[in-house]
């Protein structure tokens, strides 16, 4: 039976959500969607989730979305209203109740404003009084993904972190952590820092990448404005943009450079490692089509 009978889940149509939330069903937990934007939903309703419409940038519409739920699992964007967007959640979950507040924070420089606004919230969290847990997971390896077009054209890696390591982390073993720790007891009150099960850098990074897709994959450091102006054509907002550089120049110098046994201690196996990343998405890099193992 699970520990959590009813969760209601934000950012439930991104990277994570959209992983947990069908998960969680399976296991047999009630789970309460919200979603901002209705054509997003289908899928989720699919999945056997209760979808409710709302908006966490307005509080009026978080009261049905929380009411009678056990647990609220937190999941943001990285942009400039994640901050109020999290207060507003606290401030409907309190009037709800106590329910367990679980949130997907992150793990990185303090000098970022992405991680400012992860520790502000944490920081309300705690205040409010809620039984909390903290899932707070360091650089994604999906965010690989931002060079998939270089690598599939040029074989090249063009990004800002010099010879900096980090203990990068597959979203799928946040997801499976986040299943975890909603699904068994022992949690309230505990920060889980995730990472990969190696400290790594660009450079072991393209080393990977190569023996995924058969060809030679060169990483090469570039400046905080190359990168700037890539993201930027990539559609990435100003604030946003501004974000991730001062994560990028953390990691850098070695702000990431560690790893966790949080994953196996949540899960029951050992993190995912990049081999195994670059192995399962190498069709996203340009190789050949790789089946994409989830569990």
């Amino acid at each position: 039976m699970p520990i959590s009978k009813k969760v209601m889940v934000t950012g439930a149509t991104g990277n994570i959500g959209s992983l947990l939330v069908p998960a969680l069903v399976k296991s047999g937990v009630s789970v309460r969607a919200l979603v901002r934007d209705e054509a997003k939903a289908q899928p989720l309703r699919d999945s056997g989730a209760e979808v409710v419409i709302g908006d966490m940038d307005r509080p009026e519409t978080l009261t049905q979305a929380v009411a009678g739920v056990d647990s609220i699992c937190f999941i943001t964007w990285n942009g400039q209203t994640a901050e109020q967007q999290g207060r507003n959640v606290i401030a409907a979950a309190v009037k709800a109740g106590t329910p367990h507040f679980v949130k997907v924070s992150a793990y990185g420089p303090e000098t970022s404003r992405l991680i400012k606004q992860h520790d502000a919230i944490d920081a309300a969290v705690v205040a409010s009084g809620l039984p909390y847990t903290f899932i707070k997971p360091t650089f994604f390896m999906q965010n690989v993904m931002m060079a998939a077009q270089t690598v599939a054209s040029d074989g090249a890696i063009y990004m800002p972190f010099k010879d900096g390591k980090v203990g990068m982390v597959d979203v799928r073993d946040i997801a499976e952590a986040t299943h975890s720790v909603l699904t068994t007891g022992g949690h309230h009150g505990r920060a889980y820092i995730l990472t990969g099960p190696a400290s790594i850098s660009f450079h072991d990074v393209a080393r990977s990448l190569s023996e995924a897709l058969g060809k030679d994959v060169k990483y090469f450091d570039v400046p905080l404005e190359a990168a700037r102006e890539s993201m930027a054509g990539m559609g990435f907002p100003e604030w946003i943009v501004d974000g991730y550089l001062e994560l990028f120049a953390g990691f850098a110098v070695n702000w990431g450079d560690r790893t966790t046994d949080a994953v196996e201690q949540l899960t029951g196996r050992p993190a995912r490692s990049f081999a195994q990343f670059s192995s399962d998405f190498a069709a996203v890099f340009g190789g050949a089509t790789a089946v994409v193992k989830t569990g």
